[in-house]
């Protein structure tokens, strides 16, 4: 039992007076996989989302596209929303009997403000729960290097908040009785062995070092300081704890960023293992048809060190009923029980894509038609991702048309090349109507090619060009905007498309989401295998075939697409 029925369950279960909950759910330190699967199933069945700024945007690739979606994000030293506020919002959406999620950066106990809120909550009768996040405290060290204990080096580590240090109370007061945290003891922590572990403390730093030295902690013992830790920002400094404030300041280190002090950060150029990933530090937008294919994409680049955007063209997709239905009649496969798979034997369907499939098996079945009706109608498949699609509705293609080359213009040309030739001669009888898709980033290939393609195959078939559907690019770069709210400026490094028709999707999308951006790579294939092991031009890939920037003439080398 999953899904939304579940949610709505537990609602009843163990919701408040007004039927809605909420759910205190860490997202982890910024990398996207660390996120857990209990909180990830949460984001997919809310109807609302409290996001915070150092919860990652991207996370909201696993909400409805219905989920309402709240921005509440705060920054060192200012609060797009004031506390009280957000704490407001979600009693007005649980009261709305909303199962809401209530997204923060790291462990909502951590730091951040759960405690409040839930008390808040409470007070209300609002039923609530916390799903713990994987906190920056640790993540945030292990990805640059440092491991936070060692045997005979460092048995224990310590984590507190430099969001105000001891030493600059007096300069700056609370703003309000009661908001100002219990002063550090740096005297005690200075002393203390293992390691110390420092959270918002990035704009306290030269105070925090100063008062660390002056309590007994030696100036040469080694530190760090890194910023946007798990994520393909991350930047590290190391340096001895006398010099690293200045060292920080110089490299321009801002928040948000987690300070370590201690024996072991000696060991974080050696052990840094994430900065070393092949796509570390870039920005991947992978495209796709299906949401499952772009997510799986997104991921796998996210496993190579990028950060990643996945677009998924079927949410965005309209399906032209009236090209569908020429597709079917011209078949024999009328609207009347009575024609139902009885003409259009000798028809021949060839999909290009996972959306042409879709197009079409929704306008079977709002005919009360299923694959039965098929059982007289030759399909092929031109692609991987249009096989794909027909398999998983238990149709077999007939037969599977070859793929162009990587550097021929995607016109539809290869339909007709020489290896294509065996497949018409096979497939398409004379008089029998042929119809093959087209659509978004299809349309290159028009009816009078269609022809003389049909000529030169010499099968006298009846050829018809059909495009099925378009994508709704106003709402498909809506969503990539949504996606790099948290980007900083919104730097697209890489466009993984999963096909050419998905590649011409997604670059009309960034054409105009990226605004006047340098224009990014582009890499064709569905696999991860077809990333590049890196983006500089001229990367050495035996055999590989020449991509290009997208709008650009400058040639880089990337593996073949996926055969």
């Amino acid at each position: 039992m999953t899904g939304r029925f579940e949610a709505k369950l537990r609602q009843r279960a163990g919701g408040g007076m007004d039927g809605g909950k909420v759910y205190l759910v860490g997202a982890g330190p910024g990398d996207a996989g660390l996120m857990t699967l209990r909180g990830r199933r949460l984001l997919a069945e809310a109807d609302a989302i409290v996001i915070d700024r150092l919860a990652p945007a991207r996370l909201l690739r696993y909400a409805r596209e219905d989920a309402e979606v709240y921005h509440v994000g705060k920054a060192a030293g200012r609060h797009l929303v004031p506390q009280r506020e957000v704490e407001a919002l979600l009693i007005r959406l649980a009261r709305r009997g909303l199962t809401v999620v209530r997204l923060k950066g790291g462990d909502p106990f951590v730091f951040g403000r759960g405690g409040e809120e839930v008390l808040a909550l409470t007070k209300a009768g609002i039923s609530w729960e916390v799903v713990p996040g994987i906190t920056s405290a640790v993540a945030v060290p292990a990805y640059a290097g440092i491991p936070l204990t060692y045997r005979g080096v460092a048995s224990a580590f310590t984590v507190v908040t430099g969001h105000r240090c001891a030493c600059e109370e007096a300069q700056n007061p609370p703003v309000a009785a009661g908001e100002a945290p219990a002063p550090v003891d740096w005297s005690s922590l200075a002393k203390a062995g293992g390691t110390l572990v420092i959270l918002m403390g990035v704009t306290q730093l030269p105070a925090i070092t100063a008062q660390l030295i002056a309590f007994g902690r030696s100036p040469d013992t080694p530190a760090a300081v890194i910023q946007w830790g798990t994520r393909a920002r991350e930047r590290t400094v190391r340096a001895r704890l006398g010099e690293l404030a200045e060292r920080a300041r110089a490299a321009g280190i801002g928040s948000p960023a987690v300070i370590v002090v201690g024996e072991l950060c000696a060991l974080s150029e050696a052990l840094a293992w994430y900065e070393r990933l092949p796509l570390f530090g870039r920005r991947v937008v992978a495209v796709a048809e299906t949401r499952e294919r772009a997510l799986a994409m997104a991921e796998a680049a996210e496993a190579l060190g990028a950060e990643a955007v996945d677009l998924s063209l079927l949410p965005y997709a309209r399906f032209d009923r009236s090209a569908v239905d020429r597709l079917l009649k011209g078949s024999g496969l009328g609207a009347s029980a009575p024609g139902r798979g009885e003409a259009g034997r000798r028809a021949l369907w060839v999909f290009r894509t996972a959306l042409g499939v879709e197009a079409v098996w929704r306008a079977l079945e709002a005919r009360g038609l299923d694959a039965r009706a098929l059982s007289g109608i030759r399909i092929a498949a031109a692609g991987p991702g249009a096989e794909a699609a027909l398999l998983r509705r238990g149709i077999r293609p007939d037969a599977l048309l070859p793929e162009q080359e990587e550097d021929a213009p995607f016109d539809g040309r290869a339909l007709f090349d020489r290896s294509a030739r065996r497949f018409w001669a096979t497939m398409a009888e004379p008089g029998a109507p042929v119809f093959v898709e087209a659509g978004s980033g299809l349309a290159a290939f028009g009816q009078k090619a269609l022809e003389r393609g049909m000529e030169g195959a010499s099968c006298g078939a009846s050829f018809e060009r059909l495009s099925l559907w378009t994508v709704d690019g106003a709402r498909l770069r809506a969503r990539l905007e949504r996606l790099l709210s948290d980007a900083v400026p919104p730097r697209i490094d890489l466009l993984w498309a999963e096909s050419p028709a998905t590649l011409a999707v997604g670059k009309a999308a960034l054409d105009i989401a990226s605004n006047a951006q340098a224009a990014p790579f582009v890499v064709i294939g569905g696999r991860a295998e077809d990333l590049p092991p890196s983006l500089e031009a001229g990367a050495p890939l035996s055999g590989a075939p020449t991509a290009e920037r997208a709008g650009e003439g400058e040639p880089v080398e990337v593996p073949r697409r996926w055969r």
